[in-house]
């Protein structure tokens, strides 16, 4: 059996709303607020931590878009500068882990965030 195997990667990510925070304290902090007891995952690379929602690609219009154009599209994005990676971050109630990102995606859109977070924004 000869069985082929394609990467497609994806060319444009569509964010519908970022939120960038000026430290990882204040990012975990509007995380944590309100939230039941329990955990959330973040993702770092790139000295940037981030969390971000995809829309579904149960969604017909995100599934074409995905197949046809190569683009995804994110509900939001948060992110803060976080040089120094930490794992596990408490906060009251709530358990922030922090994995490590190795997608190739995902450090790319932390290479950007980077460049985000050195920018001010007015």
């Amino acid at each position: 059996m000869n069985v082929k195997l394609t990467t497609k990667g994806v060319e444009e990510i569509v964010v519908l709303d970022e939120v960038k925070y000026e430290s990882a304290n204040e990012l975990f902090e509007d995380i944590s607020l309100g939230r039941p007891p329990g955990e959330i995952v973040l993702n770092w690379a790139e000295g940037v931590v981030f969390i971000h929602e995809s829309i579904p690609l149960s969604n017909e219009t995100a599934l074409k878009e995905w197949i046809d154009k190569n683009r995804i599209y994110w509900m939001y994005i948060w992110y803060a500068p976080m040089e120094k990676y930490e794992d596990v971050i408490v906060k009251g109630n709530v358990t922030i882990k922090i994995r490590k990102v190795k997608t190739p995606i995902l450090i790319e859109v932390a290479k950007e965030l980077k460049k985000r977070c050195a920018k001010t924004w007015r």
